[in-house]
């Protein structure tokens, strides 16, 4: 990532003042000069953390997959993300801040991102996995970060099961999935539980290439331990920057002048999909909810400005409209999977719990 250094009469124009003033700023908060000659050039990164948002987040920030809501002033500024203050992030926190941010550099080619970071653990951990590197891959001249304020430090493996990995290709998912297995078997979780992670990661990542039109898709996995039951989870999130999965379902004129709301619902049926050709398909996310279903997990779904949560803990079969925490373009899935065994439910049941929670709307 580079330096980003700007004249004076830009840094003016940012800040809307005058030279003075911005003379004034510079020795109260000690800007970072660059002098090329006699023209001194600002860190317009500096800038930003320094006198835009200098105040920002007097608390702790929670970005996790039960606390979405805490996700409104990451991005306080049009291409500006700032990540300090977090107290906690997960793989969904992961997934939902880099789709955002590759959406912003995909939607204009001139569009810059700049990220603001701290030594808190939250930025740490970022960095651990791969974020920052993630970030600026392909676009490192528009990718701007004080990355030197992070706090370096190695995350255990205990926790982070598959750091954050770009599957460029449909099929790509299989030489990580040889990457995985290793790891969770060592930590004790069974064969058969271990096949059911990836037969779902072929699943969402099949699902992904379809609905990005062959755009990558991102995939981080992580276990924790619930502090309340001590029961050990997995975490398995997902994310593309494509078209989204309702606005693929509507190049299928069946369902073309179907909302955005109801399309994202009628996925998980066994017999919806975008194409309208014999086999049927569209099967493979009816059969990631049965999985989640049957083994009392939680899903997560987010598709453009579309939301989903369903929770089978305890067999409650709770669905619920949730609005994405960020409006961006394309899909992200997190699946919190139990350390237990899985039941077999079938095609036609999960067809029944969707078409009911349908009706009701």
């Amino acid at each position: 990532m580079m330096d980003d250094w700007i004249s004076l009469k830009n840094a003016c124009t940012l800040l809307k003042v005058s030279r003075p003033t911005l003379n004034k700023i510079r020795r109260e908060a000690r800007l970072k000069e660059h002098r090329i000659a006699n023209r001194v050039l600002l860190s317009k990164i500096d800038i930003i953390k320094k006198v835009m948002l200098q105040n920002d987040h007097e608390r702790e920030r929670n970005l996790v997959v039960t606390s979405p809501a805490e996700f409104g002033d990451v991005q306080p500024i049009v291409g500006v993300y700032d990540l300090r203050k977090i107290d906690r992030i997960d793989a969904y926190g992961v997934m939902t801040i880099l789709c955002d941010i590759k959406c912003h550099l995909k939607e204009d080619k001139y569009n810059q991102v700049y990220m603001l970071v701290d030594d808190g653990f939250g930025c740490s951990y970022l960095d651990s996995i791969g974020f920052f590197i993630e970030v600026a891959r392909a676009n490192q001249s528009r990718v701007f970060a004080n990355l030197e304020d992070i706090c370096r430090v190695q995350q255990s493996t205990d926790t982070v099961i598959l750091p954050l990995h770009q599957i460029g290709y449909r099929g790509a998912e299989k030489k990580i999935l040889d990457q995985l297995y290793g790891p969770l078997l060592v930590q004790g979780f069974s064969e058969d539980y271990c096949g059911y992670i990836g037969w779902i990661i072929g699943e969402l990542c099949d699902n992904a290439h379809t609905h990005s039109l062959g755009g990558p898709c991102y995939l981080i996995i992580e276990s924790q331990v619930r502090e309340s039951t001590d029961t050990r989870v997995l975490l398995i999130a997902m994310g593309d920057t494509g078209i989204g999965v309702p606005t693929s379902l509507q190049s299928n004129p069946v369902y073309s002048a179907l909302s955005e709301e109801r399309l994202l619902l009628m996925a998980f049926l066994s017999e919806v999909s975008r194409m309208d050709t014999e086999p049927k398909r569209g099967k493979g996310l009816n059969d990631v909810l049965g999985i989640a279903k049957g083994n009392g997990a939680w899903l997560r779904v987010e598709s453009n400005g579309q939301g989903l949560f369903f929770d089978f803990e305890g067999q409650k079969d709770e669905i619920a409209l949730a609005r994405p925490p960020l409006q961006t373009h394309g899909t992200r899935f997190c699946l919190v999977l139990i350390d237990s065994s899985f039941q077999r439910i079938s095609r036609h049941e999960i067809n029944k719990l969707i078409q009911s929670f349908l009706d009701r709307q």
